[in-house]
């Protein structure tokens, strides 16, 4: 890419940065997930565990430990959870994901359509989403991203040993972010495509030992330090627990083969309604494609299929494929041999993903007033507050789910307080002795009323 694009790249980048500075810096974040990490992360500083995961005492082995290393580091370094801080760990690898890809389509598109292509993934519903919410999904996009564009560049000839390390490199890291699926794309897609191709047999100039030593010294090292925390129990869990017994017949997650069918409709939206059918379409009318484009599509349609099979199912697990998707699909526009349309279709993206942009950068003006409906955040600290003001040191909470993630705010546990023991609460108590318990309102909002 040219010094100019480069320039031009990184000034759009700084504009999404600013539009949705707002919104990151004033959300609050939701308890189910966000909380739940900065509490593992409490906990594990708090015990002196950093392999092995736990949330209140329970064993969290469903993800790695790389996301929540990153927050345990900064609640070290700074004393405390600054989750505009954690939000740029997931869009900072959203900028990375699309520069790459940039850079890799560069050749076989011009500016103003490969900027389209990057204002649709920028305004693609899940991929704004996985953007600016502290969660791993998009470092583990990123990681996968970067492993795909390291093996291309070794296909199409680039034999430096550099790119040979970092292939199984990122491909740990993908793994290390979130589990099984980020070696799924490299370790299944490659091979697929190389058969399309004719060139099976190459197999091993990608996955040969040197790949597969740099993984297994990598892997081993972690459930090394796994097993010596938390014993041949956790490492079951996470190794089979959470892989083969989620793959076979879920616990969690658990949806039908056709899910992808549909979901990916509203989380590639709304840009899905373009880019799709215009896959669909040149697939019908069996126009030439590029070798990047034929492997680009190899990679998405192979890793749905696989997905599908999979027996755990959520619209974001396949968030990794969304540039796959969207970038062949304006390459295909752009060759599709119909100006008008494709020129028409440009301009509605730009023009659409500017409105988009927009509502999203009101929305974090605006966002304050609705934090109270989003997480706990007011609720704790406003609770805090009559604690101390009334020397309360017990906080329960009542028919609210990941309520126990609180202490976050809250400094300190809660109890988990039962339907007759809200109903008399005093009960509860000892002589001198307050509680203050968290509950929903008659019109669904997170309160609290205090005992004493």
């Amino acid at each position: 890419m040219e010094k100019k694009q480069q320039r031009e790249q990184t000034i759009r980048f700084v504009i999404y940065l600013l539009i949705l500075l707002p919104l990151m810096l004033q959300r609050d974040i939701t308890p189910n997930n966000e909380l739940k990490y900065l509490s593992i992360a409490d906990e594990s500083l708090r015990d002196g565990h950093f392999f092995t995961m736990y949330n209140h005492g329970e064993v969290y082995a469903d993800k790695p430990p790389l996301y929540i290393w990153i927050v345990i580091f900064f609640k070290w370094l700074l004393g405390s959870h600054n989750t505009f801080i954690l939000a740029l760990f997931s869009l900072i690898p959203a900028f990375v994901t699309l520069a790459v890809f940039n850079r890799w389509c560069g050749k076989e598109l011009n500016d103003k359509y490969m900027i389209a292509a990057e204002l649709a993934m920028m305004t693609t519903v899940y991929f704004i989403g996985g953007a600016i919410v502290l969660r791993m999904d998009m470092l583990m996009t990123m990681f996968i991203t970067l492993a795909m564009f390291t093996f291309w560049r070794i296909y199409k000839g680039d034999e430096r040993k550099r790119l040979k390390i970092l292939f199984p490199l990122y491909i740990f890291m993908a793994i290390f972010s979130k589990g099984p699926v980020g070696i799924m794309i490299p370790l299944l897609c490659i091979p697929v495509f190389l058969l399309i191709e004719g060139e099976f047999k190459s197999i091993g100039r990608y996955w040969g030992w040197r790949t597969w030593l740099i993984l297994a010294l990598l892997c081993g090292g972690w459930w090394l330090g796994v097993w010596l925390e938390g014993g041949k129990e956790y490492l079951h869990n996470l190794l089979f627990h959470q892989t083969v017994n989620r793959a076979v017949d879920s616990f969690h997650h658990k949806a039908p083969f056709w899910y992808y069918g549909y979901t990916i409709w509203y989380a590639m939206g709304p840009w899905s309604l373009l880019t799709i059918p215009v896959i669909v379409w040149a697939l019908i009318k069996k126009m030439k494609m590029s070798t990047l484009v034929k492997f680009m599509l190899s990679v998405a349609g192979s890793f749905l299929l696989i997905m599908s099979i999979v027996s755990s199912k959520l619209a974001i697990y396949i968030m990794p494929i969304f540039t796959f998707i969207t970038y062949p699909a304006f390459i295909l526009l752009q060759n599709s041999g119909k100006p008008r349309f494709a020129e028409g279709a440009r301009k509605v993206v730009t023009y659409g993903a500017a409105g988009f942009l927009t509502i999203f950068f009101i929305a974090g003006l605006i966002i304050p007033r609705f934090n109270y409906r989003i997480g706990f955040r007011d609720a704790a600290r406003e609770a805090l507050e009559v604690a101390q003001a009334n020397s309360i040191t017990r906080f329960g909470y009542y028919d609210l789910r990941s309520a126990e993630n609180m202490d976050v705010y809250l400094g300190t546990g809660l109890e988990e307080i039962s339907k007759d023991e809200f109903n008399a609460p005093r009960s509860l108590l000892s002589p001198g002795e307050g509680i203050i318990i968290f509950h929903k309102n008659e019109n669904g909002i997170v309160t609290f009323k205090t005992v004493k």
